[in-house]
């Protein structure tokens, strides 16, 4: 009987292929090593696969992989920039991930044809996840749902998004309606698109850890704020640009604490921390 490779995926590749709908055809654009294609085919989320990339040595590695995993009848390896190797329609769900965003915008825009000609693309930019949410609004794609990884100390952003269908109302619907429910914000609603392009609506909505990633960003900014302010020669614009992030990020913080509740673990934590401050208060203890 032959052993079946069966590749250990990463939690950032297991966030990505959580987001696989069942499809005829994938195609894995930057495959590397061939992990997701190999998942996918595995676990029945697809029926074949096309793992392309523009670089001789992943595609390679990836080929050994997937004969490794006996499923050289299911998947086929191509050498291509972007979506150069795909013809609009073979492939139903196109994955792109561990790029910058300025590159899988470009990868899209130049194989935009083949792009919107599939049902859904997962996206994962390393950088820019705001450029990439705003990206594909501008440019007629509608973002299906967010997922957040977190990696060792690193957060990770993916989005499934669609040029034929349409977000469910759970996303936007849902959200404004609960949320007018328990705060009264006027015009809130000119505030939607930058929540949802900088953090993600369905993500301050749902997703309790969410808490965490807008905790961590509000502190880096703030950090970043304070050295800008102190530089000889402050740039006043980039200030202010940072300092309407950060309120947006408090805001978004108070959405997510609404919806998702307050984290026990981080409530002992806040507490502990206050009582170490009330000790230092006192002098401390013996």
């Amino acid at each position: 009987m032959k052993k079946t490779y069966t590749p250990r995926l990463s939690p950032r590749l297991e966030g990505i292929a959580s987001l696989i709908p069942e499809c005829d055809t994938l195609a894995d654009i930057g495959c590397d090593h061939g992990y997701i294609t190999i998942h996918a085919l595995q676990g029945g989320m697809a029926k074949k696969a096309v793992a392309c990339d523009i670089k001789e040595g992943p595609l390679e590695r990836a080929k050994k992989n997937i004969e490794k995993a006996h499923l050289e009848e299911k998947a086929v390896t191509r050498l291509c920039p972007g979506l150069e190797g795909l013809k609009p329609g073979e492939a139903d769900v196109i994955v792109i991930a561990g790029m910058g965003q300025r590159t899988i915008a470009d990868i899209l825009t130049q194989g935009e044809e083949t792009a919107k000609a599939a049902k859904y693309l997962i996206l994962q930019p390393q950088s820019e996840i705001p450029e990439m949410r705003g990206f594909l609004r501008e440019n007629g794609y509608n973002i299906i749902c967010n997922k957040m990884m977190r990696e060792g100390d690193k957060y990770y952003f993916a989005m499934l998004a669609s040029s034929t269908e349409k977000a469910s109302d759970s996303r936007r619907g849902n959200f404004l309606t609960r949320l007018y429910e328990k705060k009264d914000i006027p015009e809130f609603d000119m505030y939607v698109h930058v929540l949802d392009d900088l953090f993600g609506l369905d993500l301050i909505y749902n997703d309790s850890e969410m808490g965490y990633y807008l905790r961590h960003v509000i502190n880096e900014w703030e950090t970043a704020i304070e050295k800008m302010s102190e530089a000889k020669k402050p740039d006043a614009q980039k200030i202010a640009e940072l300092a309407a992030k950060k309120a947006s990020a408090n805001l978004a913080l108070e959405l997510n604490t609404l919806f998702c509740g307050i984290d026990k673990r981080l409530e002992a934590l806040f507490d502990m921390d206050l009582l170490s401050k009330a000790g230092e208060d006192d002098g401390g203890t013996e």
